[in-house]
């Protein structure tokens, strides 16, 4: 997938733009609706997805103060064990993190999520803006600023590489990773500039030539798997001369996950939990949590696999139902044992109300929900899941509250708007008020006649009334 610049689509296109544009101050909900459009046509169109982040930020704006001070990649674990894998689907991983991002423009895993995508299908350009939004929305997240330094060195923006670089590296002195990529960024930045052209190769500028190799692996790390490997070798060395040097631990762990070796990446992330350094290390349990059900995961897509050549084959059925129990039971005690750890991350208890709802524990799950609010990063999902709790036990007018809380948070017509419509109207109709559930439908029609059943419910209501 290429990258498109405005100029380049459509002249009835670009005006719809210029008019999207036009809106967002005034009528940034339309601006949303038009630019989400375009960019699902044209994905690698950069300017239209900055007028578009715009246009949501302009509709969240002052609703979710503090959010910045909240996020984290951890907070979107429990959306990406549904999300599209980027390996698997890079486009419809692109496509998740907007959707994702439509209805609360803050969220830091859609943000991670949009730029690996971007990666993957080289828009490297769209992969620099996603990781430049979460700098901004939380800038001392130390992973995000080594995304961001490579991102800009991959499209040449070394200086502003060596800025971010420099200062994250004030702020963490004992990160190796981030000094390395301010060098590897100074290195490439004196090359374009080309003040070595007519003297020796880079290389022999470079301090030493054991310098050199390691700073071209690193930039062949990311290009297949024999650059991995060579790194590891590389930092499997180290550690027998650095054995306390946790930042080693962290890019052997990071390199046999890239590599898919889950099992060398948890035992990796679990020696350096056991150094000084690393036992109150809050990032390093959640990555052993993270690997772990990536593994899962992984073990999930292998059964897929065969069972798609193989329908059926009742062992590899038999598998996959034993292997997605397991995930799921670890994932539950998992979200338990944060809880219980960190009982004021809201967004731990939205993931637990949702795994309990799922195992028919409404009451647990109702408890969770209610907490879940409290964090503006999942408020809306809280919402929507609370509602259904309600209306599983049958508390129609509660139910209510909180579908038409979520449906005034959730801009535009989304598929979790439509999904809220639908459920909101269900709701009157079960409580025998017609005429307030057809106006749900109505507004679900008029946006999508092809939603489930809606369009019969329609038929049926006005059959009715003329009959």
């Amino acid at each position: 997938m290429k990258e498109i610049a405005l100029d380049n689509l459509d002249p009835r296109e670009q005006k719809q733009v210029q008019n999207a544009i036009k809106a967002i101050g005034k009528n940034p909900a339309y601006a949303i609706d038009i630019l989400s459009n375009i960019i699902q046509r044209h994905p690698g169109c950069l300017e239209v997805r900055r007028n578009l982040r715009q246009a949501q930020q302009r509709v969240t704006r002052g609703k979710s103060a503090g959010l910045s001070g909240l996020m984290s990649k951890v907070s979107g674990l429990g959306m990406s064990m549904r999300a599209p894998k980027v390996e698997k689907d890079p486009q419809k991983a692109l496509e998740a993190a907007e959707e994702m991002l439509r209805a609360n423009p803050g969220n830091i895993a859609a943000h991670q999520l949009l730029g690996e995508a971007a990666g993957a299908l080289e828009l490297n350009e769209t992969a620099a803006f996603a990781y430049e939004e979460i700098y901004r929305i939380a800038p001392g997240n130390a992973g995000n600023v080594k995304d961001l330094m490579e991102a800009y060195i991959l499209i040449g923006k070394n200086e502003e590489a060596i800025r971010i670089g420099e200062a994250a590296y004030r702020a963490n002195p004992n990160d190796d990773a981030i000094e390395s990529l301010v060098k590897k960024a100074s290195v490439q930045q004196t090359v374009n500039k080309g003040r070595w052209e007519e003297e020796e190769s880079f290389r022999d500028k470079l301090k030493d030539e054991e310098e050199a190799q390691k700073l071209e692996q690193a930039s062949r790390a990311k290009t297949g798997e024999a650059g991995l490997r060579a790194l590891i070798e590389d930092a499997l060395q180290a550690v027998e001369a650095e054995p306390d040097n946790i930042n080693l631990y962290r890019d052997l762990a990071g390199n046999y996950r890239k590599l898919g070796e889950f099992e060398n990446a948890l035992e990796w992330v679990q020696k350096a939990r056991q150094l000084d350094g690393g036992k109150a290390d809050v990032n390093l349990e959640r990555l052993a949590s993270a690997l772990q059900r990536e593994k899962m995961q992984a073990a999930i897509q292998t059964q897929e696999a065969i069972l798609e050549k193989e329908p059926d084959n009742a062992e590899a059925r038999a598998a996959l139902d034993a292997i997605r129990a397991e995930a799921h039971t670890m994932q539950r005690e998992q979200a338990e044992h944060l809880v219980q750890r960190y009982p004021n991350e809201f967004s731990y208890r939205f993931e637990l109300g949702e795994l309990y709802l799922e195992d028919g524990e409404t009451d647990a799950a109702i408890k969770e929900l209610q907490l879940a609010q409290r964090s503006p990063k999942v408020r809306v999902q809280a919402l929507i899941l609370l509602g259904k709790a309600y209306k599983t036990k049958g508390f129609y007018d509660l139910a209510v509250e909180q579908f038409i809380s979520a449906k005034g948070e959730i801009p535009g017509v989304t598929d979790i708007k439509k999904d809220v419509l639908y459920v909101l109207g269900e709701c009157y109709e079960l409580q025998g008020d017609m005429e307030k559930a057809m106006v749900e439908y109505k507004a679900l029609y008029g946006a999508d006649i092809a939603f489930r059943d809606v369009a019969q419910k329609i038929d049926d209501f006005y059959s009715k009334q003329n009959s």
